[in-house]
């Protein structure tokens, strides 16, 4: 299976930064694995949007229009990172069902979303670059941030903690 990854825009200073905002006083780049589907409407060719998720998010990352990637290979930052849930290829695939939920709200929280349809024929894995803040206090906090739009992902914590423990017992 050809995996890919998403262009990483956020660089270490950008994200330093916008960590240090959250209060977070280490970070780190990783890469998390996620699973694509693509959304297009009934006559379209090309997708309009994209639906990621993994098995044990409660909720999926709607991505708009094309994924930009590379080819995992020629990503020299990929090697240097963290690499977060890419044991086996099956790992924490959703189902289709799971997928079909996921659009389900993301329609109904969205009414213009309607016409589009999931595709599970377009189903990919892919890595979607983070970085990974640590706050240290009482209890040592992770901050998740997207190494894209360098938004924080909340939704994303519980999927990077998982593959936290499952590295850590490996």
């Amino acid at each position: 299976m050809d995996e890919r990854c998403l262009r990483r825009r956020i660089d270490s200073t950008a994200a330093s930064q916008r960590l240090r905002r959250y209060a977070a006083a280490r970070f780190e780049p990783a890469w998390l694995a996620l699973w694509a589907v693509a959304l297009t409407a009934r006559q379209a060719q090309t997708p309009d949007a994209w639906l990621l998720g993994r098995r044990g998010l409660s909720r999926a990352l709607l991505w708009p229009g094309a994924l930009a990637h590379d080819t995992l290979d020629g990503e020299a930052q990929v090697r240097s990172a963290l690499m977060l849930g890419g044991d086996a290829v099956g790992d924490a695939c959703p189902s289709p069902e799971a997928f079909a939920r996921w659009w389900l709200w993301e329609r109904l929280a969205k009414p213009r979303l309607w016409p589009l349809r999931v595709q599970p024929a377009t189903l990919q894995r892919l890595w979607l670059p983070l970085w990974l803040g640590y706050h240290e206090g009482r209890q040592t906090r992770l901050i998740v941030l997207s190494g894209v739009s360098g938004e924080a992902l909340g939704a994303l914590k519980p999927a990077v903690l998982a593959a936290l423990r499952a590295g850590a017992r490996a």
